[in-house]
């Protein structure tokens, strides 16, 4: 049965999930696309893609696994999946619409076809992998996706048989230089999957965060962060210690700090190892602060959460640039620590107890969906509960010279659907951008003494010329009004078409955090690394504690702190862990809309919500925590067909009824033209029968009419004046290929009397324990736009409604970092944090699957299980560590150890054609606080006894 958290003042009466009454399949049109980012066809109609001949598959040899396309008629249902499996092909993707890329054999491909409501198989062309906006002049560095499952090693060694060479990967991601003659001839290796041009990324207050998005009302309240733990992963943090972060982020509050080293690349660059402090720009340092700091003697630099935890990964270190990457890059400083595959990053946070990661960087793709943005993607899929936030890149530039910034400038991972994606509104901080007016040293022959202690404000024209060079942007302050859109702020929408950013926060002049590392002034010498001062950021600094950036780098944070402090509202009004789309939904929600977006000087709302610039508002963490909304947190999800229904009671007619509907999605796939995977529908019925779709807006407000979104993960419905009575709020499960898929409703509006439900405190169980993992490099070059005035429109704050006290769960230790105990934050009542019990200290095997993949032709092979641990009350156990044996086509004892969704795979070496079948048996499962049962093992799923399970050569 689902369940439906919340409800302060509202009246559900109905939760049901009943099946569509018309068959999804015919409900669509009776030829549906394929779309790829390189082609769009419908087979079915006979249609072929245009593709070169040398890129294309005519043949694939009997008993050879090969990649194919197989679309079904309409909608995917579960049991269309599980013929496709039982048939013997591999699910590898989601590609829209309706269909899926698989591995298999040809004689299964003829199995497949004859299927019910197979409409059409194809082979998955070379050409499909070549990402349209490959750069190919020269030699260059790309990004190569491998399929899963595959050896990495052969590809490696294929693509340098081949004469490119590998400079770092993981499983899953190669990055390589080659000269781009050569794509083609990497495209033809079978088992990689994707290839795109690699984009080094790079990084993209107290009147910002506490009185334009209302965090001082939200704090002043209680919701101030100090139940959750937010990651920033970063250039650096002070002197790279927990006692020398800074003086408003106490080590107290720290709960490790990780350094990510760069490491030599071949052929590219040698990296120079400085640890985790924070040197050359203090980017790391500044965003921080905005997240958590608790702010100076009189509020300077006071983040959105002052009272939340920090988990710091420091990813930035000096790249001294040789052969190929000479020629492209300069020495400097970089983010060489961020991993080939995002994931690793995202996982140390996790485990160290992080549910919200703040990332002020990313690589300038146009809008592309890239590697790193599915990856992204995937980890929020298979980690529900942690929100991630990305900047949404400083690309905004008005190209055509019309005086408004065009659209189509997204970074990524920003282009990822499931992230909160920020961009950069103005800041206003009413006149106050004062500098130490005791520092002489000059700037473009001016000081701040000789400014007479006051910065200047400078113009979009001044600070950027080519970008914007005629009016009203050229001439438009680039502070001063929180009602505009910084101008250089990356823009929606993606290449899909999907609404980005999701929100923005002010991102110009932004006070924070000083790193204490190399400051000109008041230091007496610079970085010996390159003789250079630490950067002094927008104009001239506060004091050597303080200084103003601007950028999307500097929106993020502050957007990463109001989801902590979400985060922190949920979980003491209600005693509920928020998912990540109930935190993003009610960001979206409670959002305003702005009324100069187009930076003309006019308040006139020319561009009202949703629109590509500002997505769906600016932040205001004090609306989204004032206890006016109602929410569902729904973890069971829908499958195609499902409908999930709720009836609100709307007691005052004539204000206005916001829903919002968010669902993390199933990663989608680089190769197609759509990301979203599973497709929910928001339906929204009035009293006397008026229909609203999701996302059908004009002027702010949502119309009747329209049609389905088809493109989005976030769905709003805004009735601006509703009705008194009871509403019908639907979501409808359209097409889930790879569900359930859960979700989360936010629901505002004027509510009519009704019992309000007791929230139960629940605490929050402890940690686990971090490990350190070694990385391999990503760089970066460091840049933060240079920076860039009229009355802000105050906004009254509705009444906050009184927290209750949340127990506070123990801080997971990190392993390799020193770290102080945490201690209570200043100014926050946390009462004492209470010792969880174990539900049960017995464990035992709950599920173990099995799969194949050919390593080499069709003549070796390796066979992989999977095993899962379960308590005794079937939830997962992690840190266990399971051993066993394989015999027959295979022998050889191999262990692994569960991660946090209990399960670990082990996979053999390589096996010969000849042998058919290896089974793998469970031998033991060891914990520190569990003892293994191996009379508990069972496996849901029927393909083994759960001790014993038999893998088939593919």
């Amino acid at each position: 049965m689902r369940r439906l958290v919340a409800l302060m003042a509202i009246l559900v009466l109905l939760v049901s999930v009943v099946p569509q009454v018309i068959s999804p399949a015919s409900a669509t049109p009776p030829a549906p696309p394929i779309r790829l980012k390189v082609a769009t066809f419908r087979p079915a109609l006979g249609e072929k893609p245009n593709l070169p001949q040398d890129l294309v598959i005519t043949r694939v040899q009997p008993g050879r696994t090969a990649y194919y396309l197989v679309q079904f008629a309409g909608p995917i249902q579960p049991a269309w999946k599980a013929a496709l499996t039982s048939a013997g092909a591999e699910i590898l993707e989601y590609v829209p619409e309706f269909a899926f890329k698989v591995r298999m054999t040809p004689w299964v491909a003829e199995q497949v076809r004859r299927m019910d409501n197979v409409v059409w198989v194809g082979f998955f062309h070379p050409a499909y992998k070549l990402s349209p906006t490959l750069i190919r002049e020269g030699t260059r560095l790309y990004t190569v996706r491998v399929e899963p499952g595959v050896d990495v090693g052969l590809v490696k060694a294929s693509i340098t048989n081949l004469g490119g060479r590998v400079l770092s990967g993981s499983q899953t991601n190669l990055r390589i230089v080659a000269d781009g003659a050569l794509l083609d001839a990497i495209a033809r290796i079978p088992d990689v999957a994707w290839i795109e041009n690699f984009v080094f990324p790079e990084p993209q207050n107290e009147y910002g965060a506490g009185i334009i998005l209302g965090a001082n009302t939200a704090n002043a309240n209680g919701y101030d962060g100090s139940t959750q733990i937010v990651a920033v992963a970063d250039t650096g943090l002070g002197d790279g210690t927990p006692e020398g972060a800074h003086r408003d982020v106490p080590a107290s509050r720290i709960v490790a700090i990780y350094d990510w080293p760069g490491s030599d690349s071949p052929f590219c660059y040698d990296a120079i190892n400085d640890g985790p402090q924070d040197v050359d720009s203090g980017h790391g340092t500044h965003t921080t602060g905005s997240v958590l700091s608790d702010g100076g003697p009189s509020g300077e630099g006071k983040g959105t959460a002052p009272a939340a935890r920090l988990v710091f990964q420091a990813v930035e270190d000096y790249a001294d640039m040789y052969g190929y990457c000479a020629l492209l890059y300069d020495d400097g400083y970089y983010l060489l620590g961020i991993p080939d595959d995002l994931r690793q990053l995202y996982q140390q946070a996790y485990d160290a107890g992080a549910r919200i990661h703040s990332n002020s960087w990313g690589s300038s793709v146009a809008g592309e969906y890239t590697d790193d943005a599915a990856n992204t993607d995937d980890f929020m899929w298979t980690h529900p509960d942690m929100l991630i936030t990305f900047s949404a890149g400083n690309a905004g530039t008005d190209a055509n010279s019309d005086g408004v910034v065009d659209e189509d400038s997204m970074g990524s991972p920003a282009t990822a659907k499931n992230v909160l994606s920020v961009g950069a509104s103005e800041n206003d901080r009413q006149g106050h951008y004062e500098c130490d007016a005791n520092l002489t040293y000059t700037v473009n022959g001016e000081s701040c003494q000789s400014k007479g202690g006051m910065n200047d404000v400078v113009t979009y024209g001044e600070a950027w010329p080519d970008d914007f060079p005629a009016d009203p942007l050229a001439s438009d302050p680039a502070a001063g009004n929180a009602e505009q859109m910084a101008a250089f702020s990356s823009r929606g929408p993606t290449d899909d078409g999907r609404i980005k950013p999701d929100v923005v926060a002010p991102g110009t002049y932004v006070l924070s955090g000083y790193s204490d590392m190399y400051q000109q002034g008041y230091d007496s010498s610079p970085n010996p690394q390159n003789g250079q001062w630490q950067y002094d950021g927008w104009g001239f600094p506060l004091d050597q504690y303080y200084k103003y950036m601007g950028g999307t780098s500097m929106s993020n944070p502050l957007a990463a702190g109001a989801a902590a402090v979400v985060r922190d509202f949920y979980e003491k009004a209600y005693g509920h862990s928020a998912s990540a789309a109930l935190v993003k939904a009610t960001l979206i929600n409670s959002a305003e809309d702005m009324l100069d977006e187009n930076n003309d000087g006019v308040n006139d709302n020319a561009y009202p919500i949703p629109n590509n610039h500002e997505g769906w508002g600016r932040v205001n963490v004090a609306n989204a925590t004032d206890g006016t909304a109602q929410f569902v947190d729904e973890t069971t999800g829908l499958q195609t067909g499902d409908v999930a229904t709720y009836q609100f009671n709307i007691g005052t007619g004539g204000n206005p009824f916001k829903v919002t509907l968010v669902w993390t999605d199933y990663p989608g796939s680089t190769t197609a033209a759509k990301t979203l995977v599973n497709d929910l529908d928001l339906v929204v019925t009035a009293p006397d029968g008026t229909t609203y779709l999701g996302n059908v807006f004009s002027g702010g407000w949502s119309q009747t009419g329209g049609s389905a979104d088809r493109t989005n993960n976030v769905e709003n419905v805004y009735v601006q004046a509703a009705a008194a009575g009871t509403w019908t709020v639907e979501v409808q499960g359209y097409n889930v290929p790879n569900g359930p898929q859960p979700f989360a409703l936010v629901v505002d509006g004027s509510f009519g009397a009704a019992p309000t439900p007791t929230p139960t405190n629940t605490p929050v169980p402890p940690t686990a324990t971090p490990t350190n993992t070694p990385v391999p490099p990503t760089a970066t070059p460091t840049n933060t736009p240079v920076p860039p005035t009229a009355t802000p429109t105050n906004t009254p704050v509705p009444p906050t409604a009184t927290p209750t006290n949340t127990p506070v769960p123990p801080t997971a230790t990190p392993t390799n970092t020193p770290v102080p105990p945490t201690a209570t934050p200043t100014n926050t009542p946390v009462p004492p944090t209470p010792t969880p019990t174990p539900s049960a200290a017995t464990m035992h095997v709950g599920d173990l699957d099995g799969s194949s993949a050919w390593a080499w032709g069709s003549w070796l092979w390796r066979a992989t299980v999977t095993i899962e641990v379960h308590d005794a009350n079937h939830n997962p156990v992690a840190n266990a560590t399971v051993s066993g044996t394989w015999s027959g086509g295979y022998s050889g004892s191999d262990q692994c150890t569960t991660g946090s969704d209990g399960r670990c795979s082990i996979t053999t070496g390589y096996i010969w054609r000849w042998n058919t079948t290896t089974t793998f048996t469970v031998d033991d499962v060891t914990h520190a606080s569990y003892t293994y049962q191996p009379g508990d093992n069972h496996d849901p799923d029927g393909d083994s006894d759960g001790t014993s399970i038999t893998i088939s050569r593919p």
